[in-house]
């Protein structure tokens, strides 16, 4: 991936930085980044499960995505807009290129669908890119 300006922002203060090899967003799956050492969660957004699908067309959609946030990522401007953190630590944010936000153009794309929290809701994205009852592994 091309090393890419970034602007941060941080308790409401953009504050703009050029990135050098050590800043570069690395994709760790279809709705998470790496920026370093810090991970990075689209918000509002879950991509398919890359690292543990529960079928094989969730590990090929998991695959899709990824690739395709690469591509909306290879540009010359990311804005990565933080909210908070997740359960497991990562930051929440919206990462917007000059074409828009990412992760509505993965949701529009059908790449990921909305976040929703809850078991019935992680039950129904698993079916959704495994069809019902199908979540065995790949």
């Amino acid at each position: 991936m091309n090393l890419l300006p970034i602007l941060l922002f941080a308790a409401g203060v953009a504050t703009a930085i050029t990135s050098t090899p050590g800043e570069t967003l690395r994709i760790v799956d279809g709705d998470t980044v790496a920026l370093g050492r810090e991970r990075i969660r689209l918000e509002s957004i879950d991509a398919p499960e890359r690292s543990r699908p529960h079928c094989r067309a969730e590990a090929e959609a998991a695959t899709a995505a990824s690739e395709r946030l690469a591509e909306l990522l290879d540009v010359e401007t990311v804005t990565i807009a933080r909210h908070g953190r997740d359960r497991y630590g990562r930051t929440l944010a919206t990462l917007t290129t000059p074409s828009g936000d990412v992760g509505a153009v993965l949701v529009a794309e059908g790449l990921a669908l909305p976040w929703r929290p809850g078991k019935a809701a992680h039950d129904e994205r698993t079916a959704h890119w495994c069809g019902p009852g199908n979540t065995s592994s790949p």
